[in-house]
Formats: C-alpha cells, sequence, structure tokens
C-alpha cells in the first residue's frame, strides 16, 4: 500500500525511504507520485491518501478531501496538483490544499502533467489544459475557436516535447504545431 522503489541499475529497485506502519486498508495506496527533487516528494492514492517525503522522512500530509485521488504533479509553478474523484483539482503544498476544480466526469484523469508553462489533463474521454480559471480544450491553431485537437487517453512530456495517445490516434506538440504520429486505421 506504502511502497516506493527507486531504480539503482538495471533490474536492480531499492526500497525509497521507510514508511510509518499505517494499517493497510483499501483506503489507502499510492496511484501516482512525482517530485521537485529527491527531497522533495508527493505521493497520492486512496481516499484522499497524501505524503510528502522531505528527504529525510515520509509523512502523512493533510487533505481537506477523502475523495478517491488518481495523480499529483510537482509543477514548474512550484506548486502541487492533484488530481481525484470526478476529474476535481486541487493545488497546493504540503498540507496547505485548494479546491480549483470540481469535476463532475464519471472518471478520472489519468495523466496531469506541466508543459509550456500550463497544466495539461489527460483521460479516457477527454484532453484539456487548465487555464488557471477553467479546464478548456486545446485547439489545433491555438486559439479559442479552433478545431479542437482530436486526442485523448495517456500523455507524456520529454526533451520539450508533449505526446498524447489514444487508442487509435497518437499525436506531438512541441509548443507550436500539433503532429500526427499515428493516424486512425
Amino acid at each position: 500500500f506504502h511502497s516506493i522503489y527507486k531504480r539503482t541499475d538495471t533490474n536492480s529497485w531499492v526500497k525509497f525511504g521507510a514508511f510509518p506502519h499505517v494499517e493497510a486498508s483499501i483506503s489507502q495506496g499510492f496511484k501516482d507520485m512525482d517530485a521537485f527533487s529527491e527531497s522533495d516528494m508527493y505521493a497520492v492514492g486512496g481516499d484522499g491518501d497524501v505524503w510528502r517525503f522531505d528527504g529525510a522522512r515520509w509523512r502523512q500530509q493533510g487533505f481537506p478531501s477523502n475523495l478517491q485521488l488518481a495523480t499529483v504533479t510537482c509543477a514548474g509553478d512550484g506548486r502541487v496538483y492533484i488530481s481525484g474523484e470526478g476529474g476535481s483539482l486541487w493545488r497546493g503544498r504540503e498540507s496547505s490544499w485548494e479546491l480549483i476544480y470540481k469535476g463532475g466526469s464519471s472518471i478520472m484523469w489519468n495523466d496531469v502533467l506541466w508543459f509550456e508553462s500550463k497544466l495539461w489533463l489527460a483521460s479516457d474521454y477527454q484532453f484539456r489544459i487548465w487555464n488557471g480559471a477553467q479546464l478548456i480544450s486545446p485547439t489545433l491553431d491555438g486559439t479559442p475557436e479552433g478545431e479542437t485537437v482530436p486526442v485523448f487517453g495517456h500523455m507524456d512530456v520529454r526533451d520539450g516535447l508533449l505526446v498524447v495517445a489514444s487508442p487509435n490516434v497518437v499525436m506531438s506538440f512541441d509548443g507550436r504545431e500539433w503532429r500526427t504520429l499515428v493516424a486512425p486505421y
């Protein structure tokens, strides 16, 4: 339920930081983790189960909800974003959190990532950007009235490139231009 491992070499994993003993239950356990550094990490999951590693030990953080949590993102703006049940979104650090979006979805976000100074969110049915006030659909030309980017599912960011993969489409975005890498069959 509360185990984090660090890969130190090929086929070599070591437990990272000891967790205090907590009685295991289905309302706890991690679904995601992210870090600003090896001495400032967050792990979330379960029903409002939020932990932070400060470089010396893991500590459970206060969180204002017992909704099921899905993702955690240590963003480039210095804040931590946590998504949860219904597509809700919280922003904060340590034990100070504010609900910035109350979702109404029946599914949770698969991935929430920081790219090009924005928070990007992908689920099995949606692909959105948090603009600081609301969730908006990204468009191919970057204008609010442009054609919506026809992709959703899972995403990753590496080397200045955002890649989003749906079951039949894979697209990349370099901050200026969208490219189709895998087209529908």
